[in-house]
């Protein structure tokens, strides 16, 4: 069966970019378990303003989570750790494929200029017009996560992977990628308010086994749907945001909602499967 799990500093793009811009995303530190095993999910955020691999877990206060195991939804807020470890060691006890979801949402105050810079780098050119039209030193974020990381135990069955959880901003992935070959075609859709957003510009970052990372630059068709092969051995991790002024009435000055997707390509039959072994030292 095959075994597979994070490359040194999983999908650290610090060297690709060089505006500031955080990744929020899922990472499971095995993507292919059996029966039995124990499956440990973390959540990370990548500064990619440093060319260090430099991973910290954010706060995982408030959120929510859920393992789908086909039509059944688990939740797991309860086991949660608020901060190192979003779930650890919880024992999957049925084949095919599991999606772990995370929702949170929360408010902060966020430095105008670096806010400012996260939007350019998303190009979202009319929200930056509103942020420069602000004069005070911080803007009030109101920011909203959608994470999804799909694992295998056992066997690719199911199509859990196009599952909607009810998150305002989030991603699906319209094929099982674990039942696919090299060059196979992947489709995922983006959905806003439960409808495919159109024009939608989402980043894809695929790291090798040997650490190399390759970015993608995609944008959504009428449909809401992008397209990639897996070309590539390794990591996929598709995200994407949207920032828009916060609505009269609410405690902030813009809303954000990022989502992301993650799962693993592997054609070896074993490998490493722990935080430690591939680069995340005491992170464990």
């Amino acid at each position: 069966m095959k075994r597979f799990c994070l490359f040194t500093a999983a999908l650290s793009i610090a060297v690709l970019l060089t505006a500031a811009i955080n990744e929020d995303f899922l990472l499971a530190e095995n993507f292919f378990l059996h029966k039995g095993d124990k499956l440990s999910v973390r959540m990370f955020k990548a500064d990619v303003s440093s060319t260090d691999d430099d991973y910290e877990t954010p706060e995982a206060k408030d959120a929510k989570f859920a393992l789908y195991e086909g039509s059944k939804k688990i939740p797991l807020t309860t086991i949660a750790n608020d901060t190192v470890v979003t779930i650890k060691d919880y024992e999957v006890a049925n084949g095919g494929l599991a999606l772990l979801q995370l929702s949170q949402s929360a408010t902060q105050e966020i430095d105008r200029e670096t806010f400012l810079k996260h939007l350019e780098a998303d190009g979202n050119e009319e929200s930056v017009k509103k942020a420069k039209s602000f004069h005070t030193m911080n803007v009030r974020e109101k920011y909203n996560r959608s994470m999804k990381t799909l694992v295998m135990i056992d066997k690719p069955s199911g199509s859990v992977q196009e599952k909607l959880v009810g998150d305002e901003f989030e991603l699906t992935l319209k094929g099982n990628p674990y039942k696919m070959n090299y060059g196979d075609d992947v489709t995922a859709i983006v959905y806003f308010q439960n409808k495919p957003l159109e024009s939608a510009p989402i980043k894809l970052y695929v790291k090798t086994p040997k650490g190399t990372i390759y970015p993608e630059n995609l944008i959504s068709d009428a449909k809401g749907q992008i397209f990639f092969k897996l070309s590539r051995e390794g990591i996929y991790m598709l995200r994407a945001t949207r920032t828009d002024v916060a609505a009269s009435g609410k405690d902030a000055d813009f809303e954000t909602w990022w989502t992301s997707y993650t799962f693993a390509f592997s054609s070896a039959n074993e490998l490493p499967n722990t935080y430690k072994e591939f680069g995340f030292g005491n992170k464990h």
